[in-house]
């Protein structure tokens, strides 16, 4: 079977040419997209950083005990580090020479946002040499990374959590790609930054480590030596956050491609099947048994698969590069980021593409087995669609459109949180989407009636039959779209993948995004001001004091912290994101969604908790939490919040806040402004301009607040498009071709009796346009009732989540990919259509198509 499947394969590649291009693009694809996670696995060396002189590394790593719901204890690093106690800092001392680093926020009036402030000790573990001027002698000196010879001796400004200060340039250094610092003396760093995060040890690393473990061990400090010593450089995290974050958009994209494969391997194996139905007849005639068939269409598959999988490898290893140098420039990974080579990756996406192939092709080949030998003697070639195809079809889409849309509806009422997480609800969309591609095919059909119902009811308001409505254009077009179901089918599929994916996703991103602007609308609705950063990562303190001592105007200050708790499944001590305020100004200020409880209860030992909390806690109950430092606190619930679309999920007052820790203090967040009584608005807004000049602060109003989210999140959506829709779309389209370009050898003999029937050149050729747009539109108004669907549910899940919240439909980008899809399908539509009847009558072509008497 193998030596006529490989025979079959050459001389019949017309009919695997689709087959073979479409499953060679898949496994590209996917090659591009392993070899990139595979880059981001690891952060790449990034030379001399923060502490690369020094041979061991004490971090401050406190835990805190967690028992599970099956009774396993385990460990959670808690959020806010308190740094190193003193006693393991003597002792680690009493092993060698130990030089402690201070990390704080200190930043220059014209320095980068990620600018630190550190004690000038630790200067030589990064190997930081003066290149002009002295080491800091003073308090009231600093020496500047990266600065100029012409700064010495200068004064500069800079600001800290606490506020604005002055001081004289001692000295510089050299410019480092892995920090921008400004150095201060040993006391001045250790008043702005008590808590020690790392102690560079230089005594041997075992002796270290018994320190180390007689102090507590791992649940107090990690020890790092070797290569483990670049995770305690900050740069190193910000470098392994984004190349994750990464990864998962390119591990999405590789299973879309590979599930879109699946689709379109097995949609042009039956075309291809159907193509050679006859051909297939002849070997039942000759002896062959079904088990024989199915085995022939199966090698036919491997051995296609086989080819397709080496020639997307080597496009996928060709692709490489310049996959990894988009993603540089839309700064997604840091500069300097390159992607490998690797075996195991190219191997990885063979099999995927082989698996693909077998896969795709097993529906194929049980319809082979079903072919009759009398098929053989059968002069017309009428299309009769299987009813075991329809069946399947219909069984499947309706089992897993249902299924998602019953799901889509459990998640809205149940767990609507899970809806404000694109990723997290992205298994619904692709089941809807999946679900639409099942039924494209039975539904294109009654799709097609429906866009062509119009004319027909005019022509019958004539008295004429509902064929001749359009034309005899029209009605040919219209008539051989109804009866040509694989043609049809394979036309309209991959127009509802490219529309019903693109629509899903961006859609539901979109609404997401509305929601959280929605969300931030109406907790701002009754805010006049707001102070917000401005090139800073924060609010200092002078900043905050300053605002409040404005007369006139009430202040929120909104300090971020976190309240450490047990997941949903009770399995883990997670993180969750809170914030500090004062109760008073919270409710007077913000219009906090309140479902129940009350605001004025919020006071020291109380919280106020979204209602998505794990374990759905009611007002007045007592709950178990962990403060960011790891201090055990019971509070009872004040209030419950119908909030989760953004980010913050529990409120507490400052005394049962942790705001500080290892870098000194935490900046505050934003400040929400409400004007007093008897206020006047524009005397507030100059002295608050004036407040906050020159400290890294800006005055903006809510409607700017809501005009920057809407920014920010068109650009997230549009990140999403390129690297997840991108590769899949593309590949879709390029099967929308590769299967109108098939059945140009089965048109050949339909082409010639409407010649013969007398239609000019002209007419055949805008028929065939006229159906292939019928067939585009059918997949368009497919793929948009799919996005109707999935956006309809996230939209009620958002609804339930945050309140009113408007729908998005990305109706711009969908009427651009059809537009898209329309051009792909007439161009490889009629392009082979004129081609074949270039220079020959009618005659002619039926000679041509039936061949020679």
């Amino acid at each position: 079977m193998l030596t006529l499947a490989l025979a079959s394969v050459r001389l019949r590649w017309a009919s695997f040419v689709g087959s073979f291009v479409a499953l060679t693009c898949g496994v590209a694809l996917m090659a591009v997209s392993v070899l990139v996670i595979a880059a981001t696995t690891d952060v790449p060396d990034q030379g001399r950083q923060r502490f690369s002189q020094a041979p061991v590394l004490v971090t401050a790593n406190l835990g805190v005990d967690f028992r599970t719901a099956t009774g396993e204890t385990s460990t959670t690093p808690v959020a806010a580090q308190p740094g190193l106690s003193p006693e393991l800092i003597a002792a680690v001392a009493a092993t060698g020479r130990a030089v402690p680093d201070r990390t704080f926020y200190a930043q220059l009036a014209d320095g980068p946002s990620s600018q630190v402030g550190r004690a000038w000790s630790a200067a030589e573990l990064g190997g930081y040499r003066l290149t002009a001027g002295s080491a800091p002698a003073a308090d009231d000196q600093v020496v500047l990374g990266g600065g100029s010879p012409e700064q010495v001796g200068r004064p500069v400004r800079y600001v800290t959590a606490d506020g604005p200060h002055t001081a004289t340039v001692s000295g510089v250094t050299e410019a480092e790609p892995f920090e921008h610092a400004v150095f201060f003396t040993d006391a001045q760093a250790a008043r702005y930054c008590p808590s020690v995060g790392v102690l560079a040890a230089f005594g041997p690393a075992d002796a270290v480590r018994r320190a180390v473990f007689a102090a507590g061990g791992e649940h107090v400090a990690r020890v790092l030596t070797g290569g483990d010593r670049a995770q305690a450089d900050p740069h190193h995290a910000e470098v392994s956050h984004r190349l994750e974050d990464v990864q998962t958009p390119l591990g999405l994209s590789a299973a879309v491609s590979a599930g879109t494969a699946v689709f379109v391997v097995a949609g042009t194996f039956a075309l291809s099947i159907a193509q050679r139905r006859r051909e297939l007849a002849l070997l039942r005639l000759i002896g062959a048994t079904r088990r024989q068939l199915r085995t022939l269409v199966h090698r036919e598959a491997l051995v296609v698969g086989v080819l397709a999988s080496a020639a997307g490898c080597a496009l996928g290893a060709a692709g490489a590069a310049p996959a990894g140098r988009w993603l540089v420039e839309r700064d997604l990974v840091p500069p300097g980021f390159t992607v490998p080579i690797a075996w195991w990756a190219l191997l990885t996406a063979a099999v995927i593409g082989l698996l693909t192939a077998l896969g795709g092709v097993l529906l194929s080949s049980l319809k082979a087995g079903l072919i009759s030998p009398g098929e053989a003697l059968a002069d017309a070639d009428v299309e009769r669609p299987s009813r075991l195809s329809l069946a399947f079809r219909w069984t499947a889409g309706l089992l897993v459109l249902g299924g998602a849309l019953a799901a889509v509806a459990v998640t809205a009422e149940y767990w609507p949180d899970a809806a404000a997480n694109a990723a997290d609800s992205l298994s619904l969309l692709l089941a809807v989407v999946a679900g639409c591609v099942l039924l494209a095919g039975v539904l294109a059909g009654p799709t097609i009636r429906l866009l062509t119902l119009l004319p027909g009811l005019a022509a019958r308001l004539r008295g004429r039959t509902a064929e001749d409505g359009g034309g005899i254009v029209w009605a040919t077009a219209r008539q051989s779209s109804l009866t040509a179901f694989r043609r049809t089918a394979a036309t309209t599929t991959p127009v509802v993948l490219i529309v019903a994916f693109a629509g899903c996703l961006l859609g539901s991103i979109d609404t997401i995004n509305r929601a959280q602007v929605t969300e931030v609308r109406n907790r701002l609705a009754a805010a006049d001001f707001v102070v917000t950063p401005a090139g800073t990562p924060g609010l200092n303190r002078a900043v905050v004091d300053r605002v409040r001592a404005v007369p006139g105007v009430r202040a929120l200050v909104t300090t971020p912290t976190a309240v450490l708790a047990a997941d949903v499944t009770g399995q883990s001590l997670v993180p969750f994101r809170a914030a500090a305020a004062d109760p008073a100004a919270l409710a007077e200020v913000d219009r906090l969604p309140v479902v129940a409880g009350s605001l004025a209860d919020l006071r020291p030992g109380s919280v106020v908790l979204s209602r998505t909390w794990p374990g759905s806690p009611q007002v007045g109950q007592q709950v178990d939490v962990r403060l960011a430092d790891g201090t055990p606190r019971s509070l009872r619930v004040a209030a419950l919040l119908g909030t989760g679309a953004e980010a913050v999920q529990a409120w507490v007052t400052p005394a049962d806040a942790v705001t500080g820790g290892v870098g000194g203090p935490a900046l505050t967040d934003r400040i929400d402004l409400r004007l007093l009584p008897g206020a006047d608005r524009q005397q507030a807004a100059t002295a608050l301009r004036t407040a906050v000049d020159g400290l890294g602060a800006r005055l903006a109003t809510p409607e700017e607040i809501w005009s920057g989210a809407t920014d920010s999140t068109e650009e997230a959506s549009w990140n999403a498009l390129l690297m997840i829709l991108g590769l899949a779309i593309c590949y879709a389209a390029i099967a929308l071709a590769n299967s109108l370009v098939m059945t140009v050898t089965d048109r050949r003999r339909e082409l010639s009796l409407l010649r013969l029937a007398g239609a000019t050149k002209a007419q055949v050729l805008r028929a065939v346009a006229v159906e292939t747009l019928l067939c585009v539109a059918a997949g368009t108004l497919l793929g948009a009732l799919g996005t109707a669907l999935s956006v309809g549910g996230s939209w009620a899940a958002l609804t339930h989540l945050v309140g009113p919240t408007p729908a998005v439909v990305p109706w711009g980008v969908l009427a651009t990919l059809a537009t898209c899809c329309a051009a792909i399908a007439l161009t490889a539509a009629v392009l082979p259509a004129a081609l074949t009847l270039r220079g020959r009558d009618g005659q002619s072509i039926l000679r041509g198509a039936t061949g020679p008497a």
